[in-house]
């Protein structure tokens, strides 16, 4: 066993819950972070200390200031993050906040830039033996009626980011539709034009033109690099996905894909890339993988990597305090764990089925109860379900995740 102390943010998540618990299963005192009170991750038995910080999302900069007065007053080992924008801010404040002693869970601002926005990451891939979706930057409407002349495929006009803080602390969340994906004989002018009208922030981050690719389902593959090199790694794919048009999926199970391996490998690489990260790739119906995106983060399914046998957080850890990351180099995880999402995908995926007139879909979601394990579910550390409960009544109401 470890002793040492830890801050997980976004407690809000079931990837930080994930986190919080592996990490307290070795040993760390474990202090669990969000935006209000009683979230899930607060009243899981593994937490010691809950820390209540602004709301990141509408008070960016405050948070920022109280996070780094927080961790300049309590002595953590490091400090960990999950959604997009907490660990974008991790990263893009870094050098502030490790000024207080703590080692931080993001990569430098340049990197995460560079994975994370898809015009600079496509554009590093051009020289690289990965395949890739034919890919396009316009600045302007002008460079988009330009395109909408000669592109005779389907595209998907895809934000650069999901989310984006400008020079004033303003955060911007964009997520892909149904309307994002373009069809040859309709208007691809219009309809990005429709798509960035009223975003204030188009001219300093305007979506790209992406060919659509066509495959047979997304696949995932996950791990943590150290300098480029991929140490260890997870894949997974996806059953039951939630928002119908490309989204999380419900289910998941873990695969052996060694091709797609080879092709993170040379994205981690292309990246110098240090830290977890997901790569995602649509798998085509000749056997090959497109990239689809990188996301420098931690992933949803971080309980399903965890539980297959690749503790990520833990090597994570040992890397922000310096040590080597002690990866067994013959480690072969388990593909044979099915674990579901019950909160809040498979809720979300049934509700939209049942809108839908499709009864049918009530088998596989019952099923799942005796078949799949569950993520969230845990009857030695029952209390976090007192605080995904009211977040269900929500999704259900507004029909979006709420964080």
């Amino acid at each position: 066993m470890t002793s040492g102390t830890v801050l997980v943010l976004d407690s809000q998540a079931q990837n930080a819950l994930g986190l919080i618990r592996t990490l307290s299963a070795k040993g760390l005192s474990v202090t669990a972070g969000g935006y209000t009170r009683y979230l899930p991750g607060m009243l899981s038995r593994h937490s010691a200390e809950s820390y209540v910080y602004p709301d990141p999302l509408t008070e960016t900069t405050t948070f920022v200031d109280h996070l780094v007065d927080h961790l300049a007053a309590h002595e953590y080992d490091a400090v960990f993050a999950v959604t997009d924008l907490t660990t974008l801010l991790l990263s893009k404040y870094r050098e502030r906040l490790e000024e207080t002693g703590t080692a931080v869970g993001a990569e430098s601002w340049d990197r995460h830039l560079a994975a994370n926005d898809k015009g600079r990451l496509f554009e590093a891939m051009a020289d690289v033996d990965v395949p890739t979706p034919r890919t396009h930057t316009p600045a302007s409407l002008d460079d988009v009626r330009e395109l909408d002349e000669r592109i005779d495929y389907p595209v998907v006009v895809k934000p650069r980011r999901t989310t984006y803080v400008d020079d004033d602390g303003q955060c911007y969340t964009r997520r892909l539709s149904g309307d994002n994906y373009v069809a040859p004989e309709e208007s691809l002018t219009e309809r990005y034009a429709s798509l960035v009208d009223g975003d204030a922030a188009f001219d300093a981050d305007p979506p790209l033109v992406q060919e659509y690719v066509d495959g047979l389902e997304t696949m995932c593959t996950v791990g943590i690099a150290d300098e480029g090199e991929l140490l260890t790694h997870f894949q997974h794919k996806k059953f039951r996905v939630y928002p119908p048009s490309g989204g999380v999926g419900a289910v998941r199970q873990g695969v052996r894909e060694p091709r797609m391996r080879t092709y993170a490998e040379r994205v981690v690489e292309e990246l110098g890339w240090t830290g977890p990260l997901h790569v995602e790739f649509m798998k085509t119906a000749d056997g090959d993988f497109y990239l689809l995106e990188v996301n420098g983060r931690y992933w949803g399914s971080l309980a399903l990597t965890i539980n297959s046998g690749v503790d990520i957080p833990w090597y994570h850890y040992q890397q922000l305090t310096g040590e080597t990351p002690d990866v067994d180099p013959n480690l072969r995880y388990r593909t044979d764990v099915k674990q579901r999402k019950l909160f809040y995908q498979d809720i979300l995926w049934l509700n939209e089925n049942l809108s839908r007139g499709n009864v049918s879909a009530l088998v596989p979601f019952l099923t799942s109860f005796f078949t799949t394990r569950e993520e969230f579910l845990d009857l030695f550390d029952p209390l976090p379900l007192l605080g995904v409960l009211p977040r269900t009544a929500k999704i259900l109401v507004n029909r979006q995740d709420p964080r």
